[in-house]
């Protein structure tokens, strides 16, 4: 028993001697761990290598692309940004120009309405001395119109002289068919108060009457100002009905009001001539009948004044 158990102490001593590196393989090992370290560092650093120099090629091919693809895009740009620069200096001197402009239009529309409103002044008093007659037949006049006038005037008018005419024409639009009204004529009177007596003794002798026909003379106004002095019309009517009351329409179209004391009021807008009538006049101005009785007393006695005994005595007897 104590041989068997010698021997298995033997075995076990050497196994473990063979199980132990031997002292001369030390040096062999550590060379080979020395030299796989260097194999890792060497293959390390051709793997930096490698990556780098395809990164370069890579970069760089990508790079060439790139490069080449962005090129006209850059000119593009390039060429943007100048025709923006000069769209903002074309802009800016634009914005100059249509502020001086602007500025010579407003004086320009200023010149404009003065002289339209001077012309249609010219106008208008270029015709102060013309005489407007309507309702005479096609043709009448013959071949002379403005001795034609001059005598159709003198003779409906009763005056003792034949009115002294520059010139005497129908106006400038087509001849009428059959059934159409005369075109008027238009007379311009060589003297301005041989115009007015004109046009008051037509006033006066209204209606007017020449073969049957009945003839109208108004004033040549231009349009403008007929329509002007036509407003007043509804004003005019009103003041006739107040006693006392004087007015005159004056040119263009200025109604002028003369109250009873003497009072004078002048109104080129119709709506405020009217406006003063109703609340200043015809509200204030109410005829009784002792007023009315004593304005036709002295009516009744200047006429008497004027006229004949006889003429008078003749009348009274009738009535």
């Amino acid at each position: 028993m104590a041989n068997r158990v010698k021997s298995d102490t033997s075995k076990v001593s050497r196994s473990k001697q063979r199980l132990s590196p031997e002292p001369e393989a030390a040096p062999v090992f550590y060379a080979n761990e020395h030299l796989l370290k260097r194999m890792e560092e060497m293959l390390e650093g051709v793997r930096s290598d490698l990556v780098s120099k395809f990164d370069e090629i890579v970069s760089g091919a990508v790079r060439r692309e790139i490069t080449t693809a962005l090129a006209p895009l850059e000119a593009k740009v390039t060429s943007h940004e100048q025709a923006i620069a000069d769209l903002e200096r074309s802009a800016t001197d634009h914005d100059d120009k249509l502020t001086t402009l602007g500025a010579t239009v407003a004086s320009l529309n200023g010149m404009v309405e003065s002289m339209s409103k001077k012309c249609k002044g010219l106008e208008g008093r270029s015709r102060l001395n013309d005489v407007r007659v309507v309702g005479v037949p096609e043709g009448s006049e013959g071949s002379r119109p403005t001795d034609f006038v001059a005598t159709l005037l003198q003779n409906l008018l009763g005056l003792f002289y034949k009115p002294a005419l520059d010139r005497a024409h129908r106006t400038l639009r087509a001849k009428p068919t059959d059934g159409e009204p005369p075109r008027p004529f238009v007379a311009r009177v060589n003297m301005f108060q041989q115009r007015n007596e004109i046009l008051r003794k037509a006033s006066e002798a209204s209606p007017l009457i020449y073969n049957g026909r009945r003839i109208s003379v108004y004033p040549d106004f231009t349009a403008a100002v007929a329509k002007k002095r036509t407003a007043f019309t509804k004003v005019k009517k009103e003041l006739h009905c107040c006693p006392g009351v004087k007015l005159g329409l004056f040119y263009p179209a200025i109604l002028r009001i003369t109250l009873p004391n003497g009072q004078v009021q002048r109104f080129e807008d119709p709506s405020l001539a009217m406006d003063f009538v109703e609340k200043k006049l015809k509200n204030a101005v109410i005829p009784d009948s002792s007023t009315s009785l004593k304005f036709w007393s002295q009516v009744f006695g200047h006429v008497t004044r004027l006229l004949p005994a006889s003429f008078c005595a003749l009348h009274l007897r009738q009535l």
